[in-house]
């Protein structure tokens, strides 16, 4: 199902490349529907999910209009609005709408519709009188966009989060409290919210709406400074292709009580995207809990999201940890890794691979000769080995006090990574001169990194404990 604004846009590509026999860029298309780039950009990738045009990433007017055939096409009950104030099974006035097969990312399971009431998911561009696609289900992970269910009368959308002793739904506007929902009372997840189909405003009042609405941007980048705020809000304020290189660890699986803090990982991945360089790497430092014998899988999911959002998964490393550091149960091997997944937006713009690896002969080059079959000999110039080659893609660091850091006020965070792995990824993918971005800063390692090996630095933290605690250390140098 195409919004009028969604056809506006397709009808335009294609009149224009039937008309110049190029496509437009996106710019061109932005600047036509007075738009941003940002919010033009997310018009297109719509399109493209939802089968109606393809795009070449990384090349300019690649974009192709796609003819859906009707059996692309599937159609699903819209069963009335969110804020319903009943039982979405007991909703008998039954509308539907047709949509892309596409929009469907699993092949089994129950999908419906709902129209939102209300502005408390805003920013999230989730608005009154959306719609939004459902799917079924009774259960959700942390972070997940529930369809929830209150003393089974109130319907509402918010951001789900099982928390010590209640569970948080939380709403995308600053305006709006959070739903606290403690143990006893009658509570029910009935579908996580997947895609949201928007009603398009005409054109002639859309741009004010538009500006009202837009985030205002840095006027300047906010270089050698750690700012405290939430992580997926200071990027928005980022320009684009601004950051050569991220070293972060995020909060994952609720290993550590990081002061309650939780974070909003689609968020983080897209902006990431958003703002990385062409050429620019994301090292995504990332574990996995056990829970009653069953692994997580989140750093899978974290890898195969950001390759969905547009980046290459340029090497999958191993962050190794000496055996007393590691964590995990008696009926597994002794878990002593997390991944260092070392994403990249097209091809890294730098790579300077560490060689420290002892080769087990060093040689001098030399020369000699081969028979050939005829009889002749042929000269041969034979490549010598260095006394130490690139190092493999599994780093070993000792942990601990003394180890990972060599500030105290360092472990007054609860899970510090070694100074030596940010050191050797900021070496690796960056040169002097370059922008390192911690969106996770905790206790500022990947700053102070930064400063000693001659690179700017931005980061964010969203505990006002932790900043104190990252620009302190950054003040001791």
């Amino acid at each position: 199902m195409l919004t009028s604004r969604q056809k506006q846009i397709r009808d335009f590509v294609k009149k224009i490349i039937k008309k110049n026999s190029v496509a437009p860029s996106e710019r061109e298309i932005a600047r036509h529907f007075r738009l941003s780039a940002s919010t033009m950009h997310e018009h297109l990738e719509t399109l493209r999910g939802k089968g109606y045009l393809q795009k070449a990433r990384g090349r300019a007017r690649s974009i192709r209009v796609i003819e859906p055939s009707n059996e692309n096409l599937v159609r699903i009950p819209l069963l009335g609005r969110i804020a319903a104030g009943q039982p979405i099974e007991a909703i008998e006035d039954k509308e539907t709408i047709v949509i892309s097969q596409s929009k469907l990312p699993f092949s089994k399971g129950n999908y419906y519709a709902l129209r939102v009431s209300g502005n408390s998911m805003v920013d999230e561009n989730i608005n009154n009188g959306d719609i939004v696609l459902i799917k079924e289900q009774k259960t959700a992970e942390n972070g997940q966009k529930v369809v929830a269910l209150i003393d089974n009368q109130e319907a509402t959308l918010k951001r789900y989060y099982r928390e010590r002793g209640h569970i948080r739904l939380q709403p995308a506007n600053k305006d709006y409290a959070p739903i606290i929902i403690k143990n006893g009372r009658d509570f029910a997840i009935q579908g996580i919210a997947l895609s949201v189909i928007q009603e398009e405003k005409p054109v002639a009042t859309a741009l004010p709406e538009h500006k009202r609405t837009e985030i205002e941007r840095f006027a300047k980048l906010p270089l050698n400074q750690i700012i405290c705020g939430d992580a997926v809000r200071i990027m928005q304020q980022m320009p684009e292709d601004s950051i050569d290189l991220t070293v972060t660890s995020p909060p994952y699986d609720e290993l550590r009580n990081y002061n309650g803090y939780i974070f909003d990982f689609e968020g983080i991945a897209k902006n990431l995207f958003r703002i990385t360089k062409k050429g620019g790497v994301v090292v995504w430092v990332v574990g996995d809990q056990t829970i009653k014998g069953d692994e997580t899988g989140t750093s899978f999911r974290h890898a195969l999201y950001f390759k969905q959002v547009g980046f290459n998964l340029f090497d999958t490393m191993i962050y190794l940890k000496p055996p007393r550091g590691a964590v995990g149960n008696n009926n597994t091997y002794w878990q002593t890794f997390e991944y260092m997944f070392v994403f990249s937006k097209g091809k890294p713009k730098t790579i300077n691979l560490i060689k420290d690896r002892e080769n087990k002969d060093e040689r001098k080059g030399d020369t000699g000769t081969k028979r050939m079959y005829d009889g002749t000999l042929l000269k041969l110039n034979r490549a010598g080995y260095a006394k130490y080659g690139r190092r493999t893609n599994v780093w070993e660091y000792l942990i601990g006090k003394g180890h990972s850091a060599s500030d105290k006020i360092a472990y007054e965070h609860p899970a510090i990574f070694p100074e030596k792995l940010a050191q050797d990824h900021i070496l690796s993918w960056s040169k002097k001169g370059d922008i390192v971005f911690d969106p996770f800063m905790g206790s500022g390692t990947t700053a102070k990194m930064a400063i000693l090996n001659n690179r700017k630095y931005i980061g964010s933290e969203l505990s006002r404990e932790y900043c104190e605690i990252a620009k302190k250390r950054i003040e001791c140098l």
